[in-house]
């Protein structure tokens, strides 16, 4: 999934702090008029989207969860979608994969890091396009180029699947298992339609990651606790289908609220915005979404912002829900 290059999990920061504007203090649930960085100031310039304002680095898997996000919410993004795909799917590697990207200066676009997930990223490849299939989104250029990307990433995933346990690693020659990522596929086979497919990977996730009373994140094990991904991980369970009711999903959510919604919104584990919490729960606890909105207003240079929470933050707008919490 995403953000695997934290210092937590003891790899190379890939995320840079987004360049800030000023910082006022306001009390109270007034609104903040120092708004966090919109979706054009991570431009290219070229169709793609930094994953940091001022940053060299384009991620494939934050720019399609971004566009997700914002398909999901409705919002007309046809251009900007049009222009990523352009610059996405010429790059899709031999064997299905996507890399990161950094361009230095005036020079071209080149493979600098290799995927922050392979599964994630060819998950949000199948779901990002079957998405915008069915909202009629896709330019006669990409619906012609759309089946050999599918294929691409869904031979990906066949190389990444355990046939044993029925669950997807992160890369092929690396033997660990995310719980976030496998919800991801789980969702991308939901949106192309291979039904009996995600229903067996709901099972085998059900089995592989529930442990009774909580829902190990990862295997193997990580040695130390931490916000990502121990905390972050059971809020990709509230999307339809994982859990096995509306009602179940709802009251694991206001479990992990009660325990750490006041740590996510004041962001006492880490920096990072996680916006997509804020998303995965706009449904069924709207006033907690727009606490998160309000949480990041108005926006400092100390805010882990990256190009998905700007998706998210447009898409709870359009949405209908505001920046005023009552807390």
């Amino acid at each position: 999934m995403m953000l695997r290059d934290l210092p937590a999990l003891g790899r190379v920061s890939a995320l840079l702090l987004a360049a800030g504007l000023a910082t006022t203090l306001l009390a109270g649930p007034a609104l903040a008029t120092a708004q966090p960085p919109g979706l054009s100031d991570f431009r290219t310039g070229d169709g793609a989207y930094f994953t940091t304002v001022g940053g060299d680095l384009v991620d494939p898997y934050f720019v399609n969860k971004a566009f997700i996000v914002l398909l999901q919410a409705r919002v007309d993004v046809r251009a900007e979608l049009d222009g990523w795909l352009a610059w996405l799917l010429p790059r899709q590697r031999a064997d299905g994969g996507f890399d990161r990207y950094c361009r230095a200066g005036d020079r071209d676009w080149t493979a600098c890091r290799k995927a922050d997930a392979d599964d994630s990223t060819a998950a949000t490849t199948i779901e990002l396009l079957y998405l915008a299939l069915r909202n009629g989104l896709l330019s006669d250029r990409v619906k012609s180029e759309m089946p050999a990307v599918v294929r691409g990433s869904e031979t990906m995933l066949a190389r990444l699947k355990n046939p044993e346990t029925g669950i997807y690693q992160v890369f092929a020659d690396t033997p660990t298992y995310y719980l976030m990522d496998n919800v991801e596929v789980y969702t991308a086979l939901v949106a192309s339609g291979r039904t009996k497919a995600a229903d067996a990977l709901a099972s085998a996730i059900r089995h592989q990651f529930d442990q009774g009373r909580s829902w190990q994140p990862a295997f193997p094990r990580f040695e130390h606790q931490s916000f990502y991904p121990h905390v972050l991980a059971r809020t990709f369970l509230w999307v339809p289908g994982v859990f096995t009711t509306r009602a179940e999903a709802g009251s694991d959510m206001a479990s992990w609220m009660a325990q750490y919604g006041d740590r996510w919104r004041r962001r006492t584990d880490d920096h990072f915005a996680w916006g997509l919490v804020a998303w995965n729960l706009h449904q069924l606890a709207p006033i907690e979404a727009a606490c998160w909105r309000h949480s990041v207003r108005p926006y400092s240079s100390a805010i882990g912002w990256t190009v998905l929470d700007a998706a998210v933050d447009v898409a709870l707008q359009h949405s209908g829900i505001g920046v005023e919490c009552p807390r």
